[in-house]
């Protein structure tokens, strides 16, 4: 699994996920699944590589 943190931001900072095999494969998915202005937030070099079990979450706010 994929993760961006502290993307999208707008009044808060929200997240992203791409389930993968690879992080070849996640930016095709990210390609095909996320419209262009989302895609362009995205900073790959920070992205988070999961590979064991764990637990994510974002608080929501306005």
């Amino acid at each position: 699994m994929y993760l961006w943190e502290d993307v999208l931001c707008d009044y808060t900072c929200g997240m992203a996920v791409v389930l993968a095999k690879n992080e070849k494969q996640a930016r095709e998915i990210m390609g095909t699944k996320f419209p262009s202005y989302i895609r362009d937030q995205l900073p790959f070099s920070e992205c988070k590589v999961i590979t064991e079990p764990d637990g994510f979450y974002v608080y929501g706010g306005a």
